[in-house]
Parts: structure tokens; C-alpha cells; sequence
């Protein structure tokens, strides 16, 4: 009986050190990747000639929301009328005939 010796595939080591990645290996070490970077340390990920950094965004604070009447006087009432006409006038219809 003939046992298959199957070769061994020859992971290449990455140094995870290192400050450049490839795209291939840095979607394999995203997790770690992502570690180094939240520790303050630079990662660039190379595609052929094109290079990326990978940083951390600073989180975005939210919008507040503005009390009901906020802008009341901000435009007066002949502004009010004339910008509803004109929001009116360039609307397209539908042709008649598909209703």
C-alpha cells in the first residue's frame, strides 16, 4: 500500500515588525495590523506601485440637533414664498398620458 506524501506549501514568514505590507498579507494580518496602529506606530500596505497608510480616525463628535423654531428668523416671509415658487416651478412632471 502507496501512502501520498503530500509536500508541504512554504508559508512565507512575515515579519510583523515590519512597517510595509502587501495588500495580500495586510487582509491576513488585519486584526494585528490594526493593533500596531492603535499602539501609535505607522503601516503601510503596498499594491504594486500604489502605497496606503493605515490610521486611526479621531472619533467624529455628533451633530447637536437644533430646537424646533431654530431658523424662524432667518428668512422673512417674502424669501419663504419666493423660494417655494421656484422649488415649485422646477419640478418635472410627468407627461400626462403615463398617469
Amino acid at each position: 500500500m502507496k501512502v501520498a506524501v503530500h509536500a508541504r506549501s512554504r508559508k512565507s514568514k512575515v515579519n510583523l515588525r515590519s512597517q510595509m505590507f502587501t495588500l495580500s498579507n495586510a487582509k491576513t494580518y488585519l486584526g494585528r495590523l490594526v493593533e500596531k496602529v492603535s499602539r501609535g506606530e505607522t503601516v503601510y500596505i503596498v499594491t504594486g506601485r500604489r502605497r496606503f497608510v493605515l490610521q486611526e480616525v479621531p472619533e467624529i463628535e455628533p451633530i447637536p440637533m437644533r430646537p424646533a423654531g431654530y431658523f424662524a428668523n432667518a428668512y422673512s416671509q417674502a424669501e419663504i414664498q419666493e423660494d417655494n415658487r421656484l422649488a415649485k416651478a422646477s419640478v418635472i412632471h410627468a407627461p400626462k398620458d403615463l398617469e
